[in-house]
């Protein structure tokens, strides 16, 4: 194919990229208005929900963001009353970091927001046919991932309950490096 014929803005990666980008912006405005944190900061106290004490270096692994970005992040959350930063008690140059009450009480509120957002997002969008775009998306992923040997931080959920569809099976992956094929 050369470049002449390529039609970029029906392009599958570009439709992927925006529809991406659009939740995201969407989760982000639902956030803010009806909880008071933005998407990075949902993305953080997440992280913390499901792994508490965990170090700022291991939420920007996480994040896959810088070490020394991470840091304005966390210092919003703490002013906001929904982080606490406690030293390592074998390294007090590590700080560990736990959600406060105030975060924990704002845990369902941020469900509610991602539901709502599900909704809209799904509408008139029948479960077969979220269940083949979930798959599809996994597939796709799994099809870079194998040619270009990419080692993603991410959990990839491939599976698919019906009989029309071969259904592969969960994969896990770690870190964000990438490697050139061999």
């Amino acid at each position: 194919m050369t470049l002449t014929k390529y039609d970029y803005e029906s392009s599958l990666g570009r439709k992927i990229v925006l529809a991406s980008k659009t939740i995201q912006q969407a989760f982000d405005l639902e956030l803010q208005n009806r909880v008071g944190v933005t998407l990075a900061q949902w993305r953080a106290i997440n992280i913390l929900r499901l792994q508490t004490g965990v170090t700022q270096r291991e939420i920007a692994n996480k994040l896959s963001l810088d070490a020394s970005s991470i840091i304005p992040l966390i210092d919003r959350l703490e002013r906001k009353g929904l982080v606490k930063r406690r030293s390592d008690a074998d390294d007090r140059r590590i700080n560990r970091l736990y959600l406060t009450e105030r975060a924990e009480s704002l845990l369902d509120p941020m469900f509610e927001c991602a539901m709502s957002v599900k909704k809209i997002l799904t509408k008139d969008i029948s479960d077969y046919q979220l269940k083949v775009l979930q798959y599809c998306i996994g597939r796709i992923t799994q099809n870079l991932i194998n040619h270009y040997n990419l080692d993603v931080s991410c959990e990839i959920e491939t599976n698919v309950k019906s009989s029309s569809l071969k259904t592969p099976s969960r994969v896990v992956l770690s870190k964000t490096t990438r490697r050139h094929p061999k």
